[in-house]
């Protein structure tokens, strides 16, 4: 009796020891052949200035790597004209909707402080996008602060070389196909949801509470189970095919959205199960 009590505390200790790991947004990739470490970090994008902060052990882990990789390098003067282009409005994307869809959607926008005309100046996936950031309820949205940005000038003031895992191409094209006038209507009439779901989200970012940020990005609030695959599950069987080339080469900061990190196709556990360690920074 005594000693099933003893390994029942023990399995408890080392159930409780996992998950007090994955309190962290910051993880080591090393083993498997590796002559140098990676780290593979994840971003909330953005956040007000007030709660915008890039930590000490992320700093010395970015300068202790050789190379950046982000989703899609903003720095790419390339990039910027083809996000561009899927900023313009789209004009037959209204055309969707009945005159009573219409009205409905632009009495609550106008409640928000917004208007379905604004899909006559920007398109669908930035009239969302405007939504988002404005969920963050910051005094001024326009000061917003990018994590990408961030790290992506201090790779430029460190002299480091910048990657990406995709290109905004593939990004904006498969947006354009998840948010539908169906979607779109939807996130409409779901906005006065958003802010208390950003605020926690914010709150589990500030302390690196991956587990709880993790279920709070894939809320049915904001993601089907169709956005989940397209956005979070496809990409990362993607990238953890692309991932392995980049570090044997060189050592590597990887900043990607943190709902990338865990879940079943989540890129730790995809990582691990191709031969790496990958473990929590604390």
């Amino acid at each position: 009796m005594k000693k099933n009590l003893i390994l029942f505390f023990l399995f408890f200790f080392i159930i409780s020891l996992s998950f007090a790991q994955s309190n962290s947004l910051l993880w080591k990739i090393s083993g498997n052949g590796l002559k140098q470490d990676s780290y593979l970090f994840g971003t909330i994008h953005m956040l007000c200035p007030e709660d915008f902060e890039i930590k000490q052990k992320n700093l010395t882990a970015l300068a202790a790597s050789q190379k950046v990789i982000f989703e899609v390098d903003l720095s790419k003067a390339e990039n910027m004209s083809i996000i561009q282009k899927y900023t313009s409005p789209d004009p037959d994307f209204i055309k969707a909707y009945s005159e009573e869809e219409i009205r409905k959607m632009d009495s609550v926008l106008t409640a928000e402080q917004f208007s379905i005309k604004i899909l006559d100046y920007v398109s669908p996936i930035t009239a969302v996008s405007l939504f988002s950031m404005k969920s963050f309820n910051c005094p001024d949205p326009r000061q917003l602060k990018s994590f990408e940005a961030e790290l992506l000038a201090l790779a430029h003031t460190q002299g480091k070389t910048v990657g990406e895992l995709e290109t905004p191409e593939f990004q904006f094209s498969m947006l354009k196909d998840l948010i539908t006038p169906k979607l779109f209507m939807e996130s409409v009439f779901q906005l006065d949801k958003y802010p208390d779901l950003t605020a926690k989200m914010v709150n589990a970012y500030k302390s690196e509470n991956l587990a709880e940020l993790t279920k709070l990005i894939q809320d049915p609030t904001w993601m089907s189970k169709e956005q989940k695959e397209k956005l979070l599950n496809d990409r990362n069987k993607n990238w953890v095919t692309l991932i392995p080339a980049l570090i044997k080469q060189e050592s590597c900061f990887i900043a990607v959205g943190a709902g990338h990190l865990l879940g079943e196709q989540g890129l730790i556990p995809l990582l691990q199960s191709k031969g790496y360690t990958v473990t929590a920074v604390n």
